[in-house]
């Protein structure tokens, strides 16, 4: 009996660890996939307070990049998106904030953001999890073919060099 126990407690306990691993694991890659169509009916608001229909950007390159003011990996990657944006004229950047308004507003005067900055709320998440985000993480980004077609995301804050070689077509 005590050794049955045992077991049971060693597998729990390794399961624990995969799951705290995974968690750790800021960067994962997910085969490319058909991307919902509802991605372009959405329509958020941007910094100014304009409606931005995400129906404008079909058929082109698109990275999509969730984040929040509240989370540093997010706030260490606007410098390098920022790059990447200046970088990569004919792909559109563009920055979801899972926040509300006055706190990206008052975010990006300390921090700009050289890309299309879009609010979203709590329905970014809602919207995230739509492209591929079962984990619910932040930052958490998607390159979206001219296509529609989810070609790579990355959870965690996105190493540069992977996102550049995401958008380079094979």
């Amino acid at each position: 009996m005590k050794t049955a126990l045992s077991k049971i407690i060693f597998f729990i306990c390794i399961g624990a660890l995969c799951l705290l691993l995974g968690v750790i694991y800021q960067q994962e890659v997910n085969l490319p996939t058909k991307n919902s169509p509802s991605i372009y009916s959405e329509v958020l608001i941007d910094i100014e307070g304009n409606k931005v229909q995400l129906s404008q950007f079909k058929g082109k390159w698109l990275v999509l990049n969730f984040w929040a003011t509240w989370c540093e990996p997010c706030r260490e990657e606007i410098p390098e998106l920022n790059q990447f944006a200046k970088d990569n004229t004919d792909i559109t950047l563009i920055g979801i904030a899972v926040d509300d308004m006055e706190a990206t507003k008052n975010f990006q005067k300390d921090t700009p953001i050289k890309y299309l900055s879009l609010i979203s709320n709590m329905d970014g998440v809602r919207l995230s999890q739509s492209l591929g985000n079962i984990k619910g993480v932040l930052p958490f980004t998607v390159v979206i073919d001219s296509s529609g077609n989810t070609v790579r995301s990355f959870y965690g804050k996105v190493v540069i060099n992977e996102l550049n070689q995401a958008v380079t077509p094979q």
